[in-house]
């Protein structure tokens, strides 16, 4: 994999070179472009020109190189020249056979330094840009649609779809570049500094709901047509970051689905079913989210649904008391009177205690797992390990945050009280920092990480965190990391000293 050879910053592994033609020497290539920055942007030109010229046209090639003496000069003027040019090589490789792209952008001079800020932050974003020619209206100077911080913003553009006049495969496809532009905004939002990591996420999340509640229209739709019911008496609950409204650019969508148990289960099982194929199924153009039903009652062994009184049940007796936990952070996403009904046995759950004891307990069975799971992974690859960024599952990251808030917060008998508020102000500031970093990894990554953040991803964490170098940053994660998981032992173990 190309990117490891060479440590570079992005975000998705050219696996046995597939991104570029066989007989081209990448690896050799892209070590030019790195010693290129001291050699100076007519070498850069130059590499770029020689690289394409044997597989395109002439015609092709002098359009491009009009677009390498307008991009390259704007990437030398950043301290991290490298990150940006080895984007570029990438973003023209991947439109170099689109003709209508390579001409727009040829034509929209005044894009390419807005282009370059989205070259020098992510090569997940470089690939989200690169995929449509449509999204370079949003990196415009003048480009007037604005994020106006409401859900509405995005319900109406989707509205805007006539899907009754689409087949299937069209329908999925035009729902699926319309996300993709909308996301895209918010994406280059950031990047431009128009809104902060916390606004984005809001707006990914506002973004989430727009298209589930667009989404559950056509299925409604297609049920109709199919059963002639009309289906009312469901819920859709969502957890994790969605219920939060804490979204990422890269979230899951952990969902629940609850149904009146006097209707026709099979009319209900496929509605959602529906409902997942349209969020999930991939297309030419992608997909719009994962989808997670794991958290139900009957968990993947099951039906993909649930009736009310099996919820209400399988919570009341049956669940773990981490499923306890999470479900305080869940939320009703549908709106109808049987979601009411659900929203109101949502509190009544949430209001019933839960044991310090089975948490305990439950902590210490998850730790077992993942130490077993680390130990054999460690003996696979070492590389395997977490980086200094991932904080979601390791040792002191947000999963232990989230533990230590149930027991500041359930008053347990143990906790220093002297200390407690220290200890609590430590915490929101780790969750903040966690949050924030997380986002950020999200849109530099997709699955597997590399060692290293881009360098313009780590200056926006330092300016939106206040700190004074990435060596500082580390260091407040690693310290924070290492206190919240001793905090944590600290009262497990006094929870089982006799």
């Amino acid at each position: 994999m190309l990117y490891k050879k060479l440590n570079l910053p992005i975000n998705l592994p050219l696996t046995n070179y597939e991104e570029f033609e066989e007989n081209k020497s990448i690896e050799d290539v892209v070590n030019k472009i790195i010693k290129s920055s001291k050699l100076g942007e007519k070498f850069s030109i130059s590499i770029f020109k020689k690289f394409f010229e044997n597989n395109l046209s002439k015609t092709t090639n002098q359009k491009l190189f009009f677009i390498y003496q307008e991009i390259i000069p704007i990437i030398f003027q950043n301290k991290n020249k490298n990150e940006g040019l080895y984007q570029l090589l990438r973003f023209i490789n991947q439109i170099n056979s689109n003709i209508d792209y390579i001409e727009r952008l040829k034509n929209s001079p005044f894009t390419h330094k807005n282009l370059a800020k989205v070259l020098l932050f992510s090569g997940f974003v470089t690939n989200i840009l690169s995929s449509d020619q449509k999204l370079l209206e949003v990196i415009q100077p003048e480009y007037a649609i604005r994020l106006n911080g409401n859900i509405s913003y995005y319900k109406n553009l989707f509205e805007k779809i006539n899907f009754n006049s689409l087949d299937t495969e069209t329908m999925l496809d035009t729902l699926r570049k319309q996300h993709r532009l909308l996301k895209f905004q918010i994406l280059y939002a950031l990047i431009n500094q128009e809104i902060n990591i916390d606004r984005a996420s809001t707006e990914f999340s506002y973004l989430a709901q727009a298209t589930v509640d667009c989404i559950l229209q056509i299925v409604n739709h297609l049920t109709y047509k199919k059963y002639r019911e009309i289906c009312e008496d469901y819920c859709v609950i969502a957890y994790g970051r969605f219920g939060t409204f804490n979204m990422t650019a890269n979230s899951d969508l952990d969902l629940v689905f609850v149904y009146s148990e006097k209707l026709n289960k099979k009319i209900y099982i496929d509605f959602f079913r529906n409902l997942i194929n349209i969020l999930s199924t991939k297309t030419s153009e992608g997909i719009l989210y994962e989808v997670d039903t794991k958290l139900r009652p009957s968990r993947n062994r099951g039906p993909i649904a649930c009736t009310y009184e099996n919820f209400k049940n399988y919570h009341r007796t049956k669940s773990f008391s981490w499923e306890k936990i999470a479900l305080k952070k869940a939320r009703v996403i549908t709106e109808n009177q049987f979601s009411k009904k659900v929203f109101h046995l949502l509190n009544k759950l949430n209001s019933l205690p839960i044991s310090n004891k089975e948490v305990v307990q439950e902590i210490f069975k998850m730790r077992v797992n993942i130490n077993k799971n680390k130990n054999e992974s460690e003996k696979l690859d070492k590389k395997h390990l977490p980086k200094w960024f991932e904080t979601k599952y390791v040792a002191g990251g947000q999963r232990d945050i989230e533990f230590l808030k149930f027991f500041y917060q359930n008053k347990f008998s143990l906790i220093d009280q002297h200390e407690k508020g220290k200890k609590q102000l430590l915490f929101k500031r780790l969750e903040n920092v966690f949050f924030k970093l997380d986002q950020v990894v999200n849109i530099c990554f997709m699955q597997e990480k590399q060692e290293s953040l881009p360098s313009a991803a780590v200056n926006l964490l330092i300016n939106e965190l206040d700190e004074k170098d990435l060596g500082s940053l580390k260091a407040l994660v690693s310290r924070g990391k290492t206190d919240i998981y001793n905090t944590l032992n600290k009262i497990l173990e006094s929870e089982i000293t006799p």
